[in-house]
């Protein structure tokens, strides 16, 4: 049998297990260290992912725009060749950055129909103003048992020999299964171009209106980069944003000769930088980012520019050809 003793020293042992109070302190106090330097590394990844997506934020905005661009420029000139002075690429400055315009024929999925004018009776050619439906009207054929390919406000060629003109589809009347009367609205000048009927000489045999795709792109004043397929029914470009935190939009056409210019100009002595000698063009932005970090940019706010230089393929085609 155990004796008494040995049982109270048993009792008196288990009693004693557990932690003492010092015991206690230095767990807490190493607890309370490996919390706290998890939390500051957490703090530190944190703050690093937010400096990182503020970078990320203006080299997506001029990654986004650089594929739009570059998209949109290929299509310069399909369908619709440069002349000296009607060109498919055009540049103009603005109030807060330049504005560039692209056209080309569209394809639906064929090359969208030229389609040629119904004459008066008589021989009379060119025709008088008016003499086809009205002042501000055209009447043209359109093929029978095949849906119209133009509709109201739609950008279209107005093309007569030797002369080119945009015109903004107003209203359509199909007089006929075989004919249909385009009436333009009354815009002198449609994206800085010649626009509309009044003293133009229409040719009886050789005029035709087809449709155009007109790509604008320009900057607002709250520092949007707007990109418009559309116009409204003034010739203004109904735009969408793009890319915000765009400060600044410069674009430059570059000529067969190496010049980089603001614009071409078909009516100076210089016959080197007409429209039909323009081979690329050059677009830089400056993006800044949409707030301040401590850990980027000294505390200040993060601005990159982009720039590019794009040969849209059948500009080099038209030049080659030339």
């Amino acid at each position: 049998m155990r004796s008494t003793t040995d049982a109270g020293s048993k009792s008196r042992r288990a009693a004693r297990t557990g932690f003492t109070l010092v015991e206690l302190l230095i767990a807490l106090t190493l607890g309370t260290i490996v919390v706290g330097a998890a939390i500051n590394y957490l703090i530190r990844e944190l703050r690093t992912l937010q400096s990182n997506d503020v970078r990320d934020v203006v080299t997506r905005t001029g990654r986004y725009v650089g594929i739009s661009l570059r998209h949109d420029l290929q299509r310069a000139g399909i369908g619709i060749e440069t002349t000296a002075s009607f060109g498919t690429v055009d540049v103009w400055p603005g109030t807060v950055g330049d504005t560039l315009v692209v056209l080309n024929v569209p394809y639906l999925p064929e090359p969208a129909s030229p389609h040629t004018i119904v004459p008066p009776p008589g021989d009379d050619n060119p025709l008088l103003p008016g003499t086809t439906c009205g002042t501000q009207c055209i009447e043209v054929l359109r093929p029978p048992d095949v849906p119209f390919d133009l509709e109201v406000g739609e950008l279209a060629r107005l093309q007569v020999p030797g002369e080119r003109r945009l015109a903004l589809i107003l209203d359509i009347n199909l007089v006929s299964d075989t004919s249909a009367e385009l009436t333009f609205t009354e815009a002198s000048k449609i994206l800085q171009r010649p626009a509309g009927i009044d003293g133009l000489s229409i040719d009886r045999f050789s005029t035709y209106v087809q449709q155009l795709d007109a790509t604008v792109y320009y900057l607002d004043d709250g520092d949007r980069l707007m990109r418009a397929v559309g116009l409204g029914l003034d010739g203004s470009p109904q735009g969408q944003v793009l890319a915000y935190g765009v400060e600044e939009f410069d674009v430059k056409l570059v000529f067969a000769d190496g010049d980089v210019l603001e614009g071409a100009n078909p009516v100076d002595a210089d016959d080197s930088n007409d429209y039909d000698d323009v081979v690329a063009v050059r677009v830089l932005i400056t993006a800044k980012a949409d707030r301040v970090h401590p850990l980027v940019n000294n505390g200040e706010l993060l601005r990159k520019t982009f720039e590019w230089l794009v040969a849209p393929r059948n500009l080099r085609y038209e030049k080659d050809r030339l």
